[in-house]
Parts: structure tokens; C-alpha cells; sequence
């Protein structure tokens, strides 16, 4: 494996090894402008590099036209979450139906990019998800809303009773989950203390039926509140007018 790198990692994790160094050589093209080093590896490595002591800063799972409902790939996708649990993931799939995205966001990932994307917009959507946000095809979302009629994980997300209605203090957080904001800048932004900010998150994810702070993101982004604003922090559109790194 040679010497660790002194700069951050970008591991892009692709069971085919051609199609591996193609996606690793996309990737590394976005990385070295920011001062990370991509490498390609294959699932069974997940647990050496976990082990390396490599700065691992955001991890890329490609998965062709597999289906991330099959549970070998669901399996991976845990399993990456679980040695790398402080770096961010993105989901790339050559898919474009909204389930997959949906099923990414269940599984706790960052992004879902389709290999039909621009690559500048894919570049963007990258520096967006390394820097704090999510990103989700505007489909997904209006799938989690139409489809699911307010379901998550298969359970009702309606309001129990009137305990379970968000308060305003609640809505606010939410607002900047969906924002892909972290819970640092959530309570500098709401003048609160961080460990308030988690146990508000909490508070937020039990109402709403939700298993993670993402599924609770994009089903809030779902919702028909407003014109244009569905995407999780990263509406395709604003990404591709957005400035460059």
C-alpha cells in the first residue's frame, strides 16, 4: 500500500477494477484542486485502510447499475459507515430511479450521484457534500413525498398526538439539517449550546420516523412547502450556477 500520505484521502470503492480507475481518475481530478489524494480500492479493503491510519476525509461507494436494495450492497454500505464514521459518503450509481436514492439516504450516505450528471456538477455536488451538505436528486425527494404519503422506514411519521408536532425551536433545526448544516454551526447559528442542538436532532428524528439525520432532511425536503427548495441543501440547479470549489 506504500507510505501513508500526508495530505487527506478520497477512497473510491468500486468492486471492478476498470471501472474503479475510471471513477478514481474523475475524482482525482476534483482532489488535487483541493489538496486530497484519491485512491481506488476494492470493498475488501475497507478494513486495511480503516486500519492504515490514513486521513480518510470523504469516501465514494460506486456501484454501476446494482440495485443498493441488494443486501450485499447494503451490507458494504454499512460496513464503510461503520470503519469510517466521521467522513462523509457519496453513493455512485449508473441508476437514476428515485427508490435507489431514498434507499441511500436510509442507509445513512451523504449524496447519491448518477453517472448520467455533468461532471462539473458532480465536482460541485462533491465540494458541497465534503463541506457539510447532502446531496439528492430532486426526484428522490418528491418520490419520499408522493410515494410513501408520509412513511419512513415503514413506519408512520404522522403525528401521534400533539407532543409529537415539531415545536418552532425544532422546525428551526430542521430547517438547517436540511441545509446539510452540522450541529457546530446549527448552534452558532441559533445561539445554543451543541449538546441542545443533539438532543433537538433527537427530538426531531423519533418525530418524524426517521433512523438518521439525512432520512430526516430529505423527507423534511419533500415536502411541497415552497417553490424549488426540495433538494437537500443542493437543489441541481443551484449547484450548476454555484461557483467552483
Amino acid at each position: 500500500m506504500g507510505e501513508i500520505s500526508e495530505r487527506g484521502i478520497v477512497l473510491v470503492v468500486d468492486a471492478l477494477e476498470l471501472r474503479r480507475a475510471g471513477i478514481t481518475s474523475l475524482v482525482d481530478e476534483w482532489a488535487r484542486t483541493i489538496n486530497l489524494t484519491t485512491i481506488g480500492i476494492s470493498p475488501a479493503d475497507l478494513l486495511v485502510h480503516s486500519q492504515s491510519g490514513e486521513d480518510v476525509r470523504f469516501l465514494i461507494l460506486s456501484i454501476g447499475g446494482s440495485s443498493l436494495h441488494e443486501g450485499d450492497l447494503q451490507s458494504c454500505a454499512k460496513s464503510t459507515r461503520e470503519l469510517f464514521p466521521h467522513a462523509p459518503c457519496a453513493i455512485i450509481s449508473d441508476r437514476k430511479e428515485a427508490e435507489e436514492a431514498v434507499a441511500a439516504a436510509r442507509l445513512g450516505e451523504q449524496a447519491f450521484l448518477s453517472t448520467s450528471m455533468e461532471p462539473s456538477i458532480a465536482r460541485q455536488a462533491l465540494t458541497f457534500v465534503l463541506g457539510g451538505g447532502t446531496f439528492f436528486p430532486r426526484e428522490a425527494l418528491l418520490h419520499q413525498y408522493a410515494s410513501t404519503g408520509r412513511i419512513v422506514n415503514g413506519h408512520a411519521s404522522v403525528p401521534r398526538n400533539e407532543n409529537d408536532t415539531l415545536t418552532q425551536r425544532q422546525n428551526e433545526v430542521l430547517e438547517r439539517l436540511r441545509l446539510g448544516r452540522s450541529n457546530k454551526h446549527i448552534a452558532r447559528d441559533l445561539n445554543m449550546q451543541e449538546s441542545t442542538v443533539k438532543v433537538h436532532v433527537r427530538q426531531i428524528m423519533r418525530k418524524l420516523g426517521a433512523s438518521n439525520r439525512t432520512q430526516a432532511a430529505l423527507f423534511r425536503s419533500a415536502e411541497p412547502a415552497g417553490p424549488a427548495t426540495f433538494l437537500n441543501g443542493a437543489e441541481i440547479d443551484r449547484v450548476a450556477s454555484a461557483p467552483a470549489g
